[in-house]
């Protein structure tokens, strides 16, 4: 029996807009699922010329693929799949790209409304589904077509954010022929905000608290890579600290030692001014020492939510980095650089601390026997020049933050928004596939990449620009670090759950060159493939409180 085009169309063709408007908003990728109920979307992005679409078959990979793409190309994403569960395993990619501010556009096929709770397969309570961990929620449909531009509209706006547009979609959903299906394809019609400016009744605060501060402290939290801000920041005499994942490698005397630092007791480190922007922090010993010595005076420079990890928070400026350290700039060309000179002996004791600390720490490892403070190490010195760093969560980015990374042309990126383990290798794929004329490469532990192995479950070709390094100590060692776990007798393996897999057999699957490392001399330069680091958890535990836990010598000292 034929269908009839006139009814497909009436289902369908508001769809088919929406696609179109995506298009116009910046959508350049789609991360699409498979699924019947989500037909139309198929179509249409597959079918819309200025669209690329990526076909994964697992939603929670596809989620995450959808976030690394979105984060690489800094253009918006759109995420598709079919009515049910499926759309519930969206949910970790969408909260982790709520809390880095990633603009995905969640669009989930769902089943027309009367249905929901009738015993109707796939069927499942959507609406709002994945909320408070959106910007906005909404149902498209015919009656509400409107609801589009305002969606996408919100996504873009600072903060950026996903949406979900949740889409019931009546049957026939197919038509006979894709020449049947019209798609709109206009010009793009986002043009990004202005910049938010500073009043000069701010401007003047701030100048007074320079003056009246003997300490001046700028902490950087994660960031994207930002040559511009990195450049202004090159521009001051003050304490900037920033860990890995706030990409200010870049700036000369950056402070990126502060797991090392900051294990002290003293309060000479203590800023009187605190300035912060970004995200999150990766360094406990940080935060526990800005709780215990908290600052007169902290300020936030940001938009879009804002914490108060060191509940210290005296006051927010909702406008970019870029804009507020420009206004300093101007301050300094106009009122000369005295106000921070005088702040010249609070730097040379942090730049005096890390020399220290970081000799000490190289001598120690040195001395060790081989573990994987050593082999993150030697891969982080092999990385190549203007290649991108994926670090995975639990110890590969504890690891790396206290080595470091020196080269200002590498970005550095992690999912440290949840800080979940969860599709780790399936941000790093859609990186990868965002800018594939870089290399790419992911540091993560054992247990978290082979709890998203379907990350490699393209329907398409592999990625070949990145390399998967797999710190394999045959199980969740981080547990024997935390003093809770380690004293539970026989029921530490329920933390640590020691395993004897390894990814060899995963790399045949997949057609993927692998490689194994015992030791040091084994870990060459970079190469398109699945490294696999074997250490021993004993070994590495030593060395983690061997290193990491020790307090450096009293500051006071120095």
């Amino acid at each position: 029996m034929k269908t009839d085009i006139s009814l497909v169309l009436q289902n369908t063709q508001h769809i088919y807009d929406l696609v179109g408007l995506c298009a116009e908003f910046g959508v350049e990728k789609a991360v699409v699922c498979p699924g019947s109920r989500c037909a139309p979307l198929l179509i249409g992005f597959g079918k819309h010329p200025n669209i690329e679409t990526i076909s994964v078959t697992d939603e929670r990979s596809a989620g995450f693929m959808a976030l690394g793409l979105a984060q690489q190309s800094g253009n918006p994403v759109v995420l598709v799949c079919t009515s049910g569960t499926a759309a519930q395993n969206f949910a970790p990619a969408i909260t982790e790209a709520f809390y880095q501010h990633v603009p995905l556009i969640v669009l989930t096929a769902d089943r027309p409304p009367e249905w929901i709770d009738q015993w109707d397969g796939q069927s499942i309570h959507q609406e709002k589904l994945y909320e408070p961990h959106v910007k906005g929620s909404f149902i498209y449909d015919e009656e509400n077509v409107d609801v589009g531009g305002s969606a996408l509209g919100l996504a873009l706006e600072a903060a950026m954010g996903p949406v979900h547009l949740n889409i019931p979609i009546e049957e026939p959903f197919y038509p006979e022929s894709l020449e049947e299906v019209q798609i709109a394809t206009k010009g793009t019609r986002f043009t990004k905000e202005k910049i938010s400016k500073i009043g000069k009744t701010v401007l003047d605060e701030f100048e007074s608290l320079l003056n009246d501060s003997e300490k001046v402290m700028i902490l950087g939290g994660q960031m994207a890579p930002n040559k511009e801000l990195v450049d202004i920041l090159n521009q001051f005499d003050v304490n900037v600290v920033g860990d890995v994942i706030s990409n200010l490698h870049g700036v000369e005397n950056v402070i990126k030692s502060s797991g090392l630092i900051f294990n002290t007791k003293d309060d000479l480190l203590a800023p009187d001014f605190l300035i912060t922007f970004g995200r999150s922090i990766i360094s406990k010993n940080l935060k526990l020492y800005l709780r215990k010595h908290k600052p007169k005076t902290h300020w936030h420079i940001g938009e879009g939510m804002v914490g108060d990890p060191f509940q210290s928070l005296t006051k927010t400026l909702a406008t970019t980095p870029i804009t507020f350290f420009t206004e300093w700039v101007k301050i300094i060309a106009t009122k000369g650089t005295k106000i921070l000179n005088e702040k010249s002996d609070y730097l040379t004791l942090f730049l005096n601390k890390q020399k220290s600390v970081i000799q000490k720490f190289n001598s120690e490892l040195e001395e060790l026997s081989f573990n994987y403070f050593s082999a993150v190490r030697k891969v982080i010195q092999l990385l190549p020049e203007k290649s991108v760093l994926h670090l995975g969560n639990s110890m590969p980015i504890r690891i790396a933050n206290f080595i470091g990374v020196n080269d200002p042309t590498i970005d550095i990126w992690c999912n440290r928004g949840t800080s979940g383990i969860d599709g780790v290798v399936s941000t790093a794929v859609g990186h990868a596939l965002a800018e594939p004329n870089r290399k790419h490469t992911l540091i993560i532990g054992d247990l978290s990449f082979f709890y998203d192995r379907n990350g490699l479950w393209l329907n398409h070709e592999f990625p070949t620009n990145l390399q998967i390094v797999i710190l394999n100590d045959s199980g969740g060692g981080i547990f024997n670090m935390i003093p809770g776990p380690s004293k539970q007798d026989g029921l530490t393996h329920l933390f640590t759950t020691p395993h004897k897999h390894t990814a060899e057999l995963t790399a045949q699957e997949f057609n993927m060159d692998y490689r194994s490392a015992t030791s040091l001399e084994e870990i060459s330069e970079w190469s398109s493939c699945i490294l696999e680091i074997f250490t021993d958890m004993k070994i590495n535990t030593e060395t983690f409180k061997e290193i990491a836990t020790k307090g450096t010598e009293d500051t006071k000292s120095n």
